[in-house]
């Protein structure tokens, strides 16, 4: 668990909003930061296109790093609407194929937009990520859940996901900084035994590894970073640490600063 990576989403800015700066330019940042691993994101993709996907191959492959995951967010799996939920799942299937034509080892689709009351809210996310798992075993990339909203925010509710879509090829993505209202120690410990990749969020350098944080819907997402590495460690991770947010404006600085504190506080656990 000494591997560090880039989560893409820390260069949303840049990207997205100020255009200073595109995915193909990713990797290349990557590496200059001394990293050898990288995740995309699909907001950042132009373009689905052969011609596009060639060229964020080469850009990859001339930056010499590894793509462990694209984070896909869009699609909703727990529509009520049939048809809508089927048109989704169909365009979410084929972000299994960019990624096997960038390279990626896995891609994270998010369980849906809301929140799950019922037993048939939540069996529509289920057959939803059954489909999307042989999906992946046929294609040879891993499907990941992250705790990133719907029925992802209730660690119970990843347990029996992970429990009744029973494929291998399901695994996780936990996010240090996403666990909502004080389920971080719940959240983790259920989804550290099959993660795949992490997204590290540092908020402070706390040298007991608190970091607080409100979330854009205003609610707790603060955690005990030091703990969930903790969790991480006893549960034999060997993935990368992927950092998604760090202290300051400046995301390769802060991506530097984020590195060093956590490597602190893996020395301490």
């Amino acid at each position: 668990m000494d591997t560090f990576g880039i989560a893409g989403w820390l260069y949303h800015q840049p990207i997205l909003h100020q255009k200073t700066m595109t995915q193909l330019e990713l990797p290349a940042a990557t590496k200059a930061l001394g990293l050898g691993v990288v995740e995309l994101c699909s907001a950042f993709f132009p373009s689905q296109s052969a011609s596009y996907l060639n060229e964020l191959r080469q850009a990859i492959k001339a930056a010499g790093v590894s793509v462990r995951n694209i984070a896909v967010d869009m699609g909703d799996i727990s529509a009520a609407d049939p048809d809508r939920r089927r048109t989704d799942l169909e365009a979410l299937k084929q972000w299994f194929h960019v990624a096997r034509a960038v390279g990626s080892e896995a891609i994270r689709i998010n369980s849906g937009g809301s929140e799950p009351t019922t037993a048939e809210e939540l069996g529509r996310i289920v057959e939803s990520y059954q489909e999307l798992a042989a999906e992946a075993e046929h294609t040879g990339v891993h499907l990941l859940i992250e705790n990133h909203g719907g029925a992802s925010f209730d660690p119970g509710h990843v347990q029996g996901l992970l429990k009744t879509v029973g494929s291998s090829w399901f695994r996780t993505c936990p996010d240090t900084g996403n666990f909502v209202g004080g389920t971080w120690r719940d959240g983790i410990r259920v989804m550290a035994p099959t993660a795949f990749t992490c997204h590290v969020k540092v908020t402070a350098y706390d040298g007991a590894g608190q970091q607080p944080r409100i979330g854009h819907d205003g609610r707790d997402r603060g955690a005990d970073l030091k703990e969930i590495l903790r969790t991480l460690k006893a549960a034999d991770y060997r993935g990368p640490l992927c950092i998604e947010a760090g202290i300051g404006t400046d995301e390769a600085d802060s991506a530097r600063g984020a590195i060093r504190y956590v490597r602190e506080l893996l020395e301490a656990i």
